[in-house]
């Protein structure tokens, strides 16, 4: 009969995982809320955090938003990114305008 693996366990696995709500991007500042474009997506994105793993050098920036009307939320990495909007607040999407009714 064979023998059962070992499991090891790691009780924090994102303790290599640095999280920041601030990154540079075409040398601007990019903080919590500041709308994007990103290349191949439609619509326009808000900025929620970065996420980088110096260990196995693996980045990506967590987003909300989509077409207009649509708010998911998305990940993707910052090359990926077109262009950053000046202006900091999504157009409303149809559920905003109802709760504002």
């Amino acid at each position: 009969m064979a023998r059962k693996k070992k499991v090891v366990k790691n009780n924090n696995p994102s303790e290599n995982w640095v999280i920041s709500e601030a990154i540079t991007i075409h040398g601007r500042n990019i903080e919590k809320g500041t709308e994007l474009s990103v290349k191949g997506e439609r619509g326009r994105f808000q900025f929620m955090r970065h996420v980088y793993n110096p260990n196995i050098d693996v980045e990506w920036i967590d987003v909300v938003g989509g077409k207009k009307g649509v708010r998911e939320i998305r990940s993707f990495r910052p090359d990926r990114v077109k262009r950053v909007h000046w202006k900091r607040n999504m157009r409303p999407t149809k559920e905003m305008i109802e709760k504002l009714k």
